[in-house]
């Protein structure tokens, strides 16, 4: 008589698990919005048994604010954490003479244009991120948020640019701006070329006009 093998049970890896959950409600509630999401629906998405979704979010609240947070976390990396740009960083801009300008905005420049392609290249993270700023009581506690606006404070602070900059209110405008902007792009961009190009424009405006009302030496040109 022949004996087979007992058939293994495959490793369970419930952070694995958890990762395909949360990128499958991050699909769903940049789709359908809060209203269209549920645990089911979205373990269904993820390929995973329902129970088990359940263990990690006992309920639909549990799971669209998980989702909200790590939308801002993979925001916060992107942005900030994983900037690879080698000239001087946009978040340590230091008390400056207005010799080393140029080098500011330079700076700046880079920064507006990493934005505006993260933007663009994942629209449905934006609209996530607008959804959960607008549902908040209190918006600036948002991490990213905060880390934008810190950015900004740190620029403002620097002989760069001129005094008493709303550094709130300019965070709010280009934030807005820069999650918007994909859904005007999204009827002009069909490709990674033409997407780069919808991008460049957002970005160098949101420059011009930071030359005009935010730097001082107005007649200063990018390269």
């Amino acid at each position: 008589m022949s004996l087979t093998k007992p058939r293994q049970r495959r490793k369970r890896d419930p952070e694995s698990t958890r990762v395909s959950i949360l990128d499958a409600a991050t699909t769903v509630l940049a789709q359908d919005g809060a209203e269209g999401l549920s645990v089911s629906s979205v373990a269904k998405l993820a390929g995973v048994n329902r129970g088990t979704a359940y263990q990690h979010f006992q309920v639909k609240e549990d799971l669209i604010r998980a989702t909200l947070d790590r939308v801002s976390q993979q925001l916060l990396h992107a942005v900030f954490e994983g900037w690879d740009y080698e000239g001087p960083r946009p978040v340590d801009f230091p008390q400056t003479d207005l010799a080393h300008l140029p080098d500011v905005i330079e700076s700046m420049a880079a920064f507006n244009q990493r934005l505006a392609e993260y933007a663009i290249d994942n629209p449905e993270i934006g609209r996530i991120w607008l959804y959960d700023v607008l549902s908040r009581k209190n918006p600036k506690e948002d991490v990213f948020y905060k880390r934008f606006e810190l950015a900004l404070k740190e620029m403002a602070l620097s002989d760069a640019t001129y005094d008493d900059i709303d550094t709130e209110v300019l965070a709010v405008l280009m934030l807005t701006g820069y999650f918007m902007w994909p859904v005007w792009a999204r009827s002009h961009a069909g490709t990674k070329k033409e997407r780069k190009v919808m991008a460049q424009r957002f970005a160098s405006e949101v420059t011009r006009l930071s030359l005009r009302g935010v730097f001082r030496g107005a007649n200063l040109k990018l390269a």
